[in-house]
C-alpha cells in the first residue's frame, strides 16, 4: 500500500461540461481557487476542445488567466488534439490530459473516430508538449469494460498503453467509464499493466455507480497506483455524448485513506456482511471500514496471501 496517494480534482471540467446552461466564467474560476486553496495538489481545470463540441467550456483560456495559482498545486487541462495541445500551452497550463476509449465502437460514438485514428491525433500533441516542457497524461476509457463490446481484452489495453508511452506520455490513467468494474478486475489488469510500463504513473479514475468506488480505488493501492481522480460533490458525466453519472467523491476518497495502515505483501480482501468468505487463516490486518459513502456496510481487511472479494458477486479470488 503507498503511504499516501495524490488527488486529482476533476469536477471544474467533467463535472461542469454536461450542464446545460452555461457557467459563468467568474463562478468557475472561484471554483478553482477554491479547490486550490483546500489543499488540492492537481486540478484539471478545464477542456480546451472546439466550443461547437462542448459549448461549456468555450471560455476555457479566460478561465485558466482568472486563477490564482496556488504553489503546490498543479493546473491540468483536457485537450483533443494538437490545435488543443498549442492554446493550452499558450493559456499557461502545468500538465496536458488526453483521452480514447479502448474500445472502437465507443470511441466511434463518443469522437467518431476509430482507437487508431485518436492516436494518430495524440501522436500530433506529443511535440507540441515536448516542446514546451509540460508533461502528458494519457487517459484510457472504457479500460474496464464497454457497454456495446463488453470487457477489453488485456492485449488491447496494453497495445494502447504502449503506443501513448512510446509518444513520451509520463502517465496513464484508466476509466472505469460506466461503472463496471469491479476490485477483481481492477486488480488483474494493474497487475498486467503496471510491470510491462516501469517508470509509468498510474491513475484509477473511477465511477460509483454501483457503489464500488472505493473498493476499486482500495484495489488500486494495493497494487501500488498512488493517483486518483476526484469531483466535488460528486459531479461527473460519462463522456459528454451520454449519461451523467456520480463517482469518487473527494471527501470520501480523501475519508478512505485515513484508515488505511498496511504492509509490504499485503493484499485487499473484500465483501460486504452477509456476502463474504470468511478468510480461513484467520491472519487479518484490522481493517474496519463502516459507511463510508453509498457502500452499505462495508467490511474491508488484508491477508497476506490473501485475494480480493467482490460484494454481492461472490468469490472472486486474486492470486496470493
Amino acid at each position: 500500500m503507498p503511504e499516501r496517494v495524490t488527488i486529482c480534482e476533476v469536477g471544474t471540467r467533467d463535472g461542469f461540461q454536461i450542464e446545460p446552461e452555461f457557467i459563468a466564467t467568474e463562478t468557475k474560476i472561484d471554483m478553482v481557487n477554491r479547490l486550490a486553496a483546500a489543499g488540492l495538489p492537481r486540478i484539471e481545470v478545464t477542456s480546451f476542445v472546439h466550443p461547437k463540441a462542448v459549448p461549456q467550456m468555450r471560455d476555457a483560456a479566460e478561465v485558466m488567466a482568472g486563477i490564482e495559482r496556488r504553489p503546490g498545486t498543479v493546473y491540468a487541462a483536457l485537450i483533443p488534439n494538437d490545435k488543443g495541445a498549442a492554446r493550452a500551452v499558450e493559456a499557461g497550463v502545468d500538465k496536458l490530459h488526453t483521452v480514447l476509449s479502448a474500445s472502437e465502437s465507443h470511441n466511434l460514438a463518443n469522437v467518431n473516430m476509430t482507437v487508431a485514428e485518436s492516436l494518430d491525433k495524440l501522436a500530433a500533441v506529443a511535440p507540441v508538449a515536448h516542446d514546451a516542457g509540460i508533461p502528458v497524461q494519457g487517459g484510457i476509457s472504457t479500460a474496464f469494460g464497454c457497454p456495446f463490446e463488453g470487457r477489453i481484452p488485456l492485449e488491447k489495453l496494453e497495445s494502447i498503453a504502449s503506443r501513448l508511452v512510446d509518444l513520451g506520455f509520463r502517465g496513464i490513467s484508466l476509466a472505469d467509464t460506466t461503472g463496471m468494474a469491479n476490485p477483481a478486475q481492477v486488480r488483474r489488469i494493474l497487475e498486467y499493466l503496471m510491470p510491462k510500463f516501469p517508470g509509468i504513473e498510474w491513475n484509477l479514475h473511477t465511477h460509483n455507480t454501483r457503489s464500488m468506488a472505493i473498493p476499486n480505488i482500495l484495489a488500486a493501492m494495493a497494487c501500488g497506483v498512488e493517483s486518483f481522480d476526484s469531483s466535488i460533490a460528486g459531479r461527473q458525466a460519462i463522456e459528454f455524448r451520454t449519461s451523467r453519472m456520480i463517482f469518487g467523491i473527494v471527501d470520501y476518497l480523501v475519508e478512505i485513506t485515513k484508515y488505511i495502515t498496511l504492509h509490504p505483501g499485503d493484499v485487499l480482501w473484500m465483501g460486504t456482511e452477509g456476502h463474504a468468505d470468511p478468510i480461513r487463516d484467520g491472519d487479518t490486518v484490522d481493517i474496519e471500514i463502516t459507511g463510508i459513502g453509498t457502500l452499505s456496510n462495508p467490511v474491508i481487511a488484508a491477508s497476506p496471501g490473501g485475494g480480493i472479494e467482490t460484494p454481492g458477486e461472490g468469490t472472486a479470488r486474486g492470486p496470493g
